[in-house]
This record gives structure tokens, C-alpha cells and sequence, in this order.
């Protein structure tokens, strides 16, 4: 394997409309550079989905377009923490953006954007001259182009290729990467490294059994909770591949988990909706599968309500039954017996500290957040 090169990755993403030269731009960053450098190429991602795969520039690509994504920046921090520098060479608009800028935090990335963007005519007349099986229709061209127009704060990092051939702009752009333009700062709004850790319960050193097991519980929960805070409806819903698990569907399915032991097994009632109404002989993962359909505030209100409904279970056990001894209503399906709430308690326990280590990785690898 080739040596590390001194200093962090330098990982270059080199983007812009259709027609502006950024492959050709791309490939010469590439072969140019004075360092052990990987040439990644989207399409390259695109073209891997062989069957079922949708035009990009199409509305209903979006959940094919946030795959690949997470898949091309999964590829892009292998090859840097391989000791490699990368450029990136697709159409990676701000709307992607923050994956690479969250890797870049996460693994410390030099990350630089490069936006090459000719006239809307220029980037037509290019798309027009196209070979066969590239895409030269105007109207998507136009599309593309116009998703470039207005880059906010980023327009320092947007080049008008519009007068200059591909080795010319290949050199201005090394010269200012050189000299270190085109930066990536953090993503915005966001630390470099933790989230503010809201307060958890703290399981007491020294107490009773009952205290022990449900602060324990309590602490998980809060946990899930600190993993899935400030993350928006898109973020809840970001699989880390080849796992399909997202936090949003971790909230949906320990709702269920809660509501199913301790409203079902423990007291021989439904679940709390919606999962009382579930056609689980359709789909057995529905819980997970319909959490992207779910608002983040919808989400934690469901959580929410499975717990609350978990702990007057348990208070009811505690102040008016057999303590840790209380038997559930419904019985083991393997051996024919009851539970006891101890078991129960324990096995929950269990199943947060599991789900909450897949909350971990899901959540550095949406932005880095980082903690026990």
C-alpha cells in the first residue's frame, strides 16, 4: 500500500452543470497531483445500479440520488484513510453537500468544493455536442444548470468556465488549490465534534434492584434520545450502507419494543397506536420501513408515548404488585411461561444498549456527532 502522505486528505470534489468540463478538470487534478491520488467518478456510482435505476435529474431519484451519495462518500473516506487524496468528479450540488462536509469533520478531511460553471448557453452548446449515450437533452441540461445558479454562501467556489478550454481551467483551479482556496469550513450550525449532551439520567452507585434496573433503562433511553436530537426528517431517515437501519426507524422500532412488552406481554393488552392497527403479516418491518414517512416531532411523540405507557406498567408492578416479581399475562412462546418483570426490565436494557451502539455509528456518519 502506498504511504499515507504527510497532513490530512486532501479530498477535492469538482462539480458543476452538466457541460462544464469538470470530468476532463477532474481527471487532470488527478494525474497532476505531486501526491498518492484516487480519481472518483459519480457516474461511475450512477451507472452501478443496473436495474430499477432512475435518471437522476428526475424528482423521483431522490431516494436513488442520497444512496449513491452515501455510498460515493463511504468510498471517498476508505481510499483517504488508505493513505490516498481523492477528487471527486460528479454533479454534487449544496443539497449533497453537507455529507462530505460531515466525513470531512468526522475523519479530518482538507475538503476544497469547485464549482465549474459556464453561461446556461455555453453549458447547452457543450451538452448538444455530446456523444451518444450522454445526456444532451436541453430541457434536463437547463435543469441542471439552473440547480447551480444561485450558490449562496458558496458562491466562492463557483469558476465561470465559459472562455477557457479544459487545461487552462484544470491549471487556474490547481493554482487556487494550491494557495489554498476553495476551502470547506465544518458544516454549518453543526460542532466539530459532539452535540451538546443533554442531560441522561444517572443510574445511583448504591440502590435497590427496582432503582437500579429503571434508571439503567432510563439512561438508554435518554441515550436514543441525545442520538437522534437536532436532526431533520432527511437526516432521521440516512441509512449508513449496506445497512438499511436509520435513527428514525431505531425511534419507530424501541417505540414498538416498549409498547409491545410491557402494554402486551406484561399486561395483556394492545400496543399503543399505531401499531395496534399494523398488518404485521404484510410487512414484519413495518415499523422500520414507515419511519420515513414520519416528521422527526412525530417520531419522538410516538417514543415518548411508549415510554410514559411503559412506566405506569412498571409504577403499577412496583406500588400495587409483586415488584420484580410480577408475572406478565402473556407467555413465553418457546417454553409456555410467564415472564417476570425482572427479566423484562433486563432484556430491555439489553436491547437499547444493542440499538444504541447502531445509533452511534448512525449518527457520526450524518455529522459527526460523537459519545457515549
Amino acid at each position: 500500500m502506498s504511504p499515507a502522505p504527510p497532513g490530512p486528505a486532501r479530498v477535492t470534489v469538482v462539480s458543476g452543470p452538466s457541460g462544464a468540463g469538470k470530468s476532463t478538470v477532474a481527471a487532470a487534478l488527478a494525474h497532476d497531483a505531486g501526491r498518492p491520488t484516487v480519481l472518483v467518478t459519480t457516474d461511475d456510482f450512477f451507472q452501478a445500479v443496473v436495474t430499477g435505476g432512475v435518471a437522476p435529474f428526475l424528482p423521483e431519484a431522490q431516494g436513488q440520488n442520497e444512496t449513491v451519495v452515501n455510498a460515493v462518500v463511504a468510498a471517498v473516506g476508505s481510499y483517504a484513510r488508505g493513505g490516498y487524496d481523492v477528487v471527486v468528479d460528479g454533479v454534487v450540488g449544496p443539497w449533497f453537500l453537507d455529507r462530505y462536509r460531515a466525513a470531512a469533520t468526522r475523519e479530518g478531511w482538507d475538503l476544497a468544493y469547485v464549482v465549474l460553471r459556464p453561461t446556461r448557453d455555453v453549458a447547452l452548446a457543450r451538452g448538444a455536442a455530446r456523444g451518444d449515450g450522454e445526456l444532451r437533452d436541453p430541457a434536463a441540461l437547463g435543469a441542471i444548470h439552473d440547480g447551480f445558479a444561485d450558490l449562496g454562501e458558496l458562491e466562492p467556489h463557483a469558476l465561470d468556465s465559459s472562455g477557457h478550454d479544459a487545461d487552462e481551467t484544470a491549471r487556474v483551479v490547481r493554482a487556487a488549490l494550491d494557495a489554498g482556496g476553495y476551502r470547506l469550513a465544518a458544516p454549518s450550525g453543526r460542532p466539530s465534534s459532539a452535540y451538546p449532551e443533554p442531560g441522561r439520567t444517572d443510574p445511583p452507585l448504591q440502590a435497590d434492584e427496582a432503582t437500579t434496573l429503571r434508571t439503567f433503562l432510563d439512561y438508554h433511553r435518554d441515550t436514543l434520545r441525545w442520538k437522534t436530537s437536532g436532526l431533520t426528517a432527511e437526516e432521521l431517515a440516512t441509512p449508513l450502507p449496506p445497512s438499511g437501519m436509520t435513527l428514525g426507524g431505531l425511534l419507530k422500532h424501541l417505540a414498538y419494543v416498549e409498547s409491545n412488552w410491557f402494554a402486551v406481554v406484561m399486561s395483556g393488552g394492545e400496543e399503543v397506536a399505531p401499531f395496534d392497527t399494523v398488518d404485521w403479516s404484510a410487512d414484519r418491518d413495518w415499523e422500520w420501513n414507515s419511519a420515513a414517512q414520519d416528521s422527526p416531532g412525530e417520531l419522538r411523540a410516538l417514543f415518548d408515548r411508549a415510554v410514559a405507557a411503559s412506566d405506569r406498567v412498571i409504577d403499577e408492578a412496583v406500588a400495587h404488585g409483586d415488584g420484580l416479581d410480577q408475572l406478565s399475562v402473556r407467555k413465553s412462546r418457546a417454553t409456555g411461561e410467564a415472564f417476570n418483570l425482572r427479566w423484562v426490565l433486563v432484556h430491555m436494557i439489553e436491547e437499547y444498549a444493542r440499538h444504541n451502539g447502531h445509533a452511534d455509528l448512525l449518527r457520526e456518519a450524518i455529522d459527526g456527532l460523537t459519545g457515549e
